[in-house]
Order: structure tokens, then C-alpha cells, then sequence
């Protein structure tokens, strides 16, 4: 795992930097392939992102353990679209904090926010997280600010709950973070 994470990195940052070259003339036929018409939300479009965090996990049950927290890198990559004043978009993540009850997680929320600046946009995320120990519902909240026409940062809390042979998960996570939008 650790040898996919030293190439994820790298890759995640030449990426945003080729792309801040080109941003600028990309085809308009492409824009309309992603769904961006016309003049759009600051928060349209693509992005990826990495964050930082804290988790605080506890296990109920046979093999319980109480909540202790872990600090952990994660990613993130997704694309936004306006529908009316409202921004709706699909967040794909991966969270690398091995030392909770649940280990790491990857997953896909649906995310929903509103402007309500032209750089400040509130949201709300749902989805589902699944690998280790099981697939579960995810759901949070968080606030982004976009402060340059390709880059935003963002704080959010995330949280899932499992059951499990008699057991119950709770994984509670606080992050802050760094989006590089595509155009």
C-alpha cells in the first residue's frame, strides 16, 4: 500500500501542474462533454484534491475498543456541475488512517452545495465507503473557499457507522484540505 501512496502523490501533482498549462484554452467542445455550459459557478468542474486530517474510531462488541484518534493523509478527485443557483457533483476518496477500527477506506459520495459568495460554498456529501470491514453509508459537511480561479480549500467532517457480528463501528473524521480545479 505504501508503494501505491508514493506513486498516487507524485502523479496527482504533475497532473495539476500540466493541467494549469493548458487550463486556459481548453475546447469548448470538451467543456460541454463535462456537462459546463456557458458561463458557470466558480465551483464547476473538475478537481482533484489531497487532505489532512483526524479520525477518532471506536469498535462496540466481541473485540471492543474505545475511541482513539489517527492522524491521516487522504485524496480526493471528482467533478461538480451547476443545476440552477445549486452545485451537484460526484466525489470519488480514499482516506489512509490504517490505525482505525475501520483501516482505510475509499469510496463515492454525492456532494450538494450552494454558493453563497462567489468564493464560499457550503455543502453536504452522501455516499458510500467500502473496503475494510464491510461497505457502509458515508455522510458529512463542510464549507470550501475558493481563493484563486484553480484553487480552493476546504474543511469537513465525515462520519460512517457499521454493524458487524454483534459489534458496531463509529469512524468520525475532521479534515482540512486543497482542491485543484481544471479550469
Amino acid at each position: 500500500m505504501s508503494s501505491i501512496k508514493k506513486l498516487i502523490a507524485p502523479a496527482l501533482v504533475a497532473l495539476a501542474f500540466g493541467a494549469q498549462a493548458h487550463s486556459e484554452g481548453l475546447d469548448p467542445t470538451l467543456l460541454k462533454l463535462m456537462g459546463v455550459y456557458g458561463p458557470h459557478s466558480e465551483f464547476a468542474g473538475p478537481y482533484i484534491g489531497a487532505k489532512f486530517g483526524l479520525n477518532l474510531s471506536d469498535i462496540t462488541g466481541p473485540n471492543s475498543r474505545g475511541y482513539h484518534p489517527t492522524w491521516f493523509p487522504g485524496i480526493v478527485g471528482g467533478v461538480n456541475y451547476d443545476v440552477d443557483r445549486f452545485v451537484i457533483g460526484v466525489e470519488g476518496f480514499g482516506d489512509y488512517h490504517g490505525g482505525s477500527t475501520t483501516g482505510d477506506d475509499g469510496g463515492f459520495d454525492l456532494k450538494f452545495g450552494m454558493p453563497v459568495r462567489q468564493d464560499v460554498m457550503p455543502y453536504a456529501r452522501i455516499g458510500y465507503t467500502g473496503s475494510w470491514p464491510d461497505s457502509r453509508l458515508h455522510y458529512g459537511a463542510g464549507v470550501e473557499y475558493k481563493f484563486h480561479k484553480n484553487w480552493s480549500v476546504m474543511a469537513e467532517y465525515t462520519g460512517d457507522t457499521a454493524s458487524y457480528q454483534g459489534g458496531h463501528r463509529h469512524n468520525q473524521s475532521v479534515t482540512m484540505g486543497v482542491h485543484y480545479y481544471f479550469f
